[in-house]
């Protein structure tokens, strides 16, 4: 009785992920949801520091981590012929991210807050260049 619970319409409609693969959504959107989820997970990291919550915060800030390799992953490999004095996107993307994941293992390493501080600080940045008005 419970499996055809678990199939109805109303228990799929309840999965986020579901709603997720059934709409048409740009890849800022994607990279829109990606990072409130990571912002979310190093503020909570934060918490577990605070509150000496080790495996919550190591837990978070693998997800976090995660998330990040897979934006830095999805970077194409080399970009289109640019200027070779001004990097284009993809190459200052990469830099960043590189930032933030060195960030998220530095705090996870040793605790510091400051370090998921910075990470969250860069990409409020990234997400503030992603939107600006032309």
């Amino acid at each position: 009785m419970q499996s055809s619970a678990i199939y109805s319409g109303a228990a799929v409609a309840a999965n986020p992920y579901q709603a997720v693969r059934n709409e048409t959504a740009t890849p800022i959107d994607l990279w829109d949801r990606g990072y409130k989820r990571c912002v979310a997970l190093l503020s909570g990291a934060k918490r577990a520091i605070e509150q000496r919550e080790p495996a919550q915060q190591g837990q978070m800030l693998f997800d976090a981590f995660a998330i990040v390799e897979f934006w830095t992953a999805a970077l194409p490999i080399q970009e289109g012929a640019h200027d070779a004095s001004t990097p284009g996107l993809a190459p200052r993307l990469r830099i960043a991210y590189e930032f933030i994941l060195n960030k998220i293992a530095h705090g996870n390493a040793f605790g510091k807050t400051e370090d998921l501080d910075e990470a969250i600080h860069m990409l409020a940045h990234l997400h503030s260049i992603f939107h600006a008005k032309p």
